[in-house]
């Protein structure tokens, strides 16, 4: 089973030549797939509900990254559709369709503007993401790898984010501000030497330009303190990315190339490369760093609401200031490879819930004054979170 397993989620990890070795931070991960989401319309005008932007010139350009899945999508500043179309399970022939003997009636939609030609493409009504204020959402997720046997680490980790977005005029240029907390508590014996709890906060400061219709650029910019309190040596780490995106083909297929610097001790600088392909509105495939993604639409209810299910291949680990038993100040990196199996529900304006569980593998930490590396054994994973 565990040879299965890791068959399985090497060829995910690889196709990004390793590059998804940047980050831990699993919502991290997520804040980045901003860069998979459907195309912006930047002639479209700022609400006036962001009062901040009111002085703001109309001739400058947007988009924003809030963390979750991933999560902005720039229709939702489009009209809502005066029609609530039915709840039904993707994948599912209209003729199968029960209960609704409307659709079945051409005269039932009379009088509705819904938008759309059929009561498919108003199933397909793009969900409504943004919030029309500076406060674009917040999220909380907590998350378990058991330690397992004697020898083993166990970790329980906390994140805690909000995320605040100022746009520039139009929706193509947006530049977004993200405070958080993380707290990875460890279970280890005493002779690891490893302390309680590790911590990481800062601000992550997003921005990304539309060019024009293939071409958008984003950066990435977080400063942060990462420790576990006790230790101030080399305690503020940056991490940079700063990426292109090209779209080969519109609405279905992009590819992003760029250069990240992660802050880590192991794997300092890294390429950034990926495809993101949309065969159809049931299907995701986020080929790219920093976490290869394939993702099926379960349930969709017009722009209420929808959810998924998504198989993911994410690297794992960090670095560390830490504080070691002798006083000594030394640097703490942890790794691992992680196979993950989850479900979203996302509601309108950046709310929902998550859950995932999946195998944690490959796993190992190092003291930066200490040579060798020390391995531990597989464990499973368990996280769940909420958005509002």
């Amino acid at each position: 089973m565990i040879l299965l397993t890791r068959w399985l989620a090497f060829p995910l990890l690889i196709v990004l030549f390793n590059t998804m070795a940047v980050c831990a931070q699993t919502s991290f991960l997520d804040e980045l797939r901003i860069l998979t989401q459907p195309d912006s319309f930047g002639d479209q005008d700022v609400p006036q509900t962001f009062s901040f932007a009111a002085n703001v010139s109309k001739d400058a350009d947007d988009v924003e990254a809030s963390f979750w899945a991933n999560r902005y999508d720039l229709t939702a500043l489009e009209p809502e559709p005066q029609f609530n179309p039915p709840l039904i399970p993707d994948g599912l022939p209209k003729e199968s369709w029960t209960g609704r003997a409307e659709l079945d009636d051409p005269t039932a939609f009379a009088g509705f503007d819904t938008g759309c030609t059929t009561d498919i493409d108003c199933c397909d009504a793009p969900l409504i993401r943004y919030r029309t204020t500076c406060f674009q959402g917040a999220q909380a997720a907590y998350g378990v790898i058991p330690g397992g046997d004697a020898d083993g680490l166990g970790i329980k980790t906390l994140d805690l984010l909000g995320t605040f977005a100022v746009p520039f005029g139009s929706m193509d240029h947006v530049i977004s501000f993200t405070p958080f907390f993380r707290m990875d508590q460890l279970n280890a014996v005493p002779s690891l030497d490893v302390p309680d709890s590790l911590y990481e906060t800062g601000v992550k400061s997003f921005w990304k330009k539309v060019q024009n219709e293939r071409l958008t650029m984003m950066v990435l910019f977080t400063p942060s303190v990462r420790s576990d309190f006790q230790s101030s040596q080399q305690a503020l780490k940056l991490f940079g990315m700063a990426l292109l995106q090209w779209k080969l083909v519109p609405e279905k297929l992009s590819m992003t190339g760029g250069a990240v610097y992660t802050g880590r001790q192991d794997y300092p600088v890294l390429p950034a490369m990926g495809l993101y392909w949309t065969p159809s509105p049931l299907w995701k495939l986020d080929i790219q760093f920093p976490s290869p993604r394939i993702s099926r639409r379960l349930l969709k209810d017009g722009d209420k609401s929808e959810t998924w299910a998504y198989l993911s291949g994410v690297f794992g680990g960090n670095t560390w200031a830490v504080k070691r038993a002798s006083g000594q100040d030394d640097q703490l990196t942890l790794r691992d490879l992680r196979l993950v199996l989850g479900v979203e529900h996302l509601l309108r304006e950046n709310r929902g819930v998550f859950v995932e569980t999946g195998w944690v593998f490959s796993r190992s930490m190092e003291y930066t004054n200490t040579p060798g590396q020390i391995d531990f054994g597989d464990a499973i994973l368990l996280r769940a979170g909420i958005q509002f």
